[in-house]
């Protein structure tokens, strides 16, 4: 496919998303990562696009370039969040303790979640809590601290302090973006203490996101890629990525 039809793609598909992902452009392109970054420069220098921190978006879109909104992030992907809700809500239920981190994915662990007996789940996410809250056989810790208001969670000195001396068996965490080299990484840079405390009081880390983070790298570091306990994504993963990952020690589930 020469150069011309390729930015006729990706206008064609940013038309209809106002953003799309270098992953997500991979995919449809049947191209390299390179060829893609070097077509987003080329359009961007046209005038016609914006580049992101890991995709793209329409000129003048009000799209956060730092990462999309927590209402966008929900909108996509939708079908696969499900699958690796249900999955990971199968594995996790009959635990006695486990986290929920902040996210549209871990959000979706919580939909599914139908313990047979007492679960306890620890969360910085409000959205998290209200989906749990009154669920037969759950109690809900809630930490505290300042909350954000796109994403309901919470964050600071008061969460980390809450998170002090309880244990739990597995967190669950969603990512910005994963690959071998920086492991999961975030953009909400005053979450990220919350996030790496409640691994640390964790005994497992499974990491929950679509194939469409995989290859990409969000601002901050959470976790290396050899602490991952558990990495479930959907199919799109590419061969390469799953061989580093189980390289590393990570068992890889796709759904």
């Amino acid at each position: 496919m020469i150069a011309a039809e390729r930015h006729e793609i990706i206008i064609r598909e940013m038309e209809k998303n106002k953003y799309i992902s270098i992953g997500e452009l991979v995919k449809i392109l049947n191209s390299s990562i390179s060829t893609v970054r070097r077509d987003l420069i080329e359009l961007e220098a046209e005038g016609k696009i914006q580049r992101t921190h890991g995709g793209a978006v329409v000129l003048g879109s009000q799209f956060r370039t730092e990462e999309m909104t927590y209402t966008s992030r929900s909108e996509r992907y939708v079908e696969e969040k499900e699958r690796i809700g249900q999955y990971v809500a199968g594995l996790v239920q009959d635990a006695a303790c486990i986290v929920l981190d902040t996210g549209t994915t871990t959000l979706a662990v919580a939909r599914n979640l139908r313990p047979s007996r007492l679960l306890r789940v620890i969360t910085d996410s409000l959205d998290i809590a209200n989906v749990l809250r009154g669920r037969e056989n759950i109690d809900v810790i809630l930490i505290g601290g300042v909350l954000k208001t796109d994403a309901g969670n919470l964050y600071g000195e008061l969460a980390l302090k809450s998170l002090e001396g309880l244990h739990a068996e597995a967190c669950v965490v969603g990512a910005s973006g994963l690959t071998y080299k920086e492991g999961i990484t975030k953009h909400d840079y005053d979450a990220i203490p919350a996030t790496k405390k409640m691994i640390e009081i964790s005994h497992q880390l499974i990491c929950v996101t679509d194939s469409s983070k995989v290859g990409l790298t969000g601002m901050v570091s959470v976790a290396s890629a050899d602490m991952i306990d558990i990495l479930v994504t959907d199919t799109g993963i590419s061969d390469g990525s799953r061989k580093k990952f189980m390289e590393a020690g990570v068992e890889v589930v796709t759904v």
